[in-house]
This record gives structure tokens, C-alpha cells and sequence, in this order.
């Protein structure tokens, strides 16, 4: 932005018409990460699957379980909105505390960054990429994260530190990690590719056929105006 200001060059944005779309992809990431779906079908399509046992491929409970939303603007607030479906108690985290109003709208409750991540059972982030965001969480913050947890990420790659992430899925504390984004996209750490307990997904978090198309025209609308 600063090279663009400098030749006469205007930028232009487009906020708020992915907002749903990227929420909704959030919840697909959760579910499918805390049920295990993209492994067990792996593994069913590998031919492998023999009938029912008691103990194949069991999950976490999203039903009840404590979510902490990192980055509460307005996809983080949508995420927590949708939370109420599952009966889940939500802490956020954000530079700014939200107003009473939207707490209460979002059932979400103000904790620091050390506290979210000691109590939350399915950690998301939600958080534009800076050089003060980059690896927020890193391999200090993995290891603040309850045994068995769930982080979920598609905010932006650089975000999280991927090499202490790989680290924290192998040897603990994470149970599992749904991502939709990835340092160095979309030249992805290839040790992801052999982790049974992560769902990859390749940046497709506002890809409805009604979001893209809101966005291209919002960017023509920029242009004309």
C-alpha cells in the first residue's frame, strides 16, 4: 500500500461479503476435525472398512465443548453465533474488548490470550496477518493448549508458526488441526501430508459460488467508483 500510495496507485478492498461464507467453512473445519471425517473416509475408500466397532475412529463431543475464538471481527463474531447451535460457552480473544452488547449477542466472554488457550476445548483463529500476528501462535502457545484439543485455522497463513504446529499434532498437546491456510501457500509444509489427525483444505473458505460472485462484483463496483 505504502509503493501503491506513493506512484498514485489506488487499493481498494472487499469487506464483509465473505463474512458468512468464511463461517460457515470454519464450522465444516470444526466438525469434520473434532469427528475425524476426512480420515475415516481415507480410510473407507481405501477399501479398509469391515463393518462397525465400538471403538472406530471416535472423536470429541462438540456438543458442550468450550471454543475459543482468536480475532473476534466480524467472521470471528459469525463463528461465535453459530456456537449457540452446539450449546457452547465461548471465550474470545481480541485487541479490543467487544462492546457489552455484541458479548452478549455472540454469548462470548473477554479472556486473554493465556487463558483461551488454557480453557478452550477447540481453539479458532480469526485474525488479519501482520508482522504483530505473525506465529501469534507458535510452539510457546501449542503447548499452553489442553491436552486433546482442537485448533482450527483459516485466518491467514503466517498466523501460525506451521514447523511448531507439525511438532504440537505429533507429539502432543493437539488431538487434531483443521486448516484452510498455510505459510508459504500453496507450497504447504509437506510433513502435513502425513498426519492422519489434520484436515487439509486448500484455501477454499469463501469459495460459495454466491460469495465469489459478490466479490468480483464488489471489486467492479471499486473500479467504476
Amino acid at each position: 500500500l505504502k509503493a501503491m500510495s506513493a506512484r498514485g496507485v489506488l487499493g481498494t478492498n472487499t469487506p464483509g461479503v465473505l463474512d458468512a461464507a468464511t463461517a460457515d467453512f470454519t464450522w465444516a473445519l470444526i466438525l469434520a476435525t473434532a469427528r475425524r471425517l476426512t480420515e475415516a473416509e481415507a480410510w473407507l475408500r481405501a477399501g479398509e472398512w469391515k463393518g462397525w466397532k465400538l471403538k472406530q475412529f471416535l472423536g470429541m463431543d462438540v456438543q458442550g465443548a468450550t471454543l475459543g475464538v482468536v480475532g473476534m471481527g466480524r467472521i470471528g463474531q459469525a463463528v461465535a453465533k453459530r456456537a449457540r447451535g452446539f450449546d457452547m460457552p465461548v471465550l474470545y480473544y481480541n485487541r479490543t474488548r467487544l462492546a457489552p452488547e455484541l458479548e452478549r449477542e455472540c454469548n462470548a466472554s473477554h479472556a486473554s490470550l493465556d487463558e483461551l488457550l488454557a480453557h478452550a476445548d477447540i481453539v479458532t483463529l480469526h485474525t488479519p496477518y501482520s508482522p504483530a500476528t505473525h506465529h501469534l501462535i507458535g510452539a510457546a502457545e501449542l503447548a499452553k493448549m489442553k491436552p486433546g484439543a482442537i485448533l482450527i485455522h483459516a485466518a491467514r497463513g503466517g498466523v501460525v508458526d506451521d514447523v511448531a504446529l507439525i511438532a504440537a499434532l505429533k507429539n502432543g498437546p493437539l488431538a487434531a488441526a483443521g486448516l484452510d491456510v498455510y505459510e508459504n501457500e500453496p507450497r504447504l509444509n509437506p510433513e502435513f501430508l502425513g498426519l492422519r489427525n489434520v484436515v487439509l483444505a486448500p484455501h477454499i473458505a469463501s469459495a460459495t459460488t454466491s460469495t465469489r460472485r459478490n466479490m468480483a462484483m464488489l471489486a467492479a463496483r471499486n473500479l467504476v467508483a
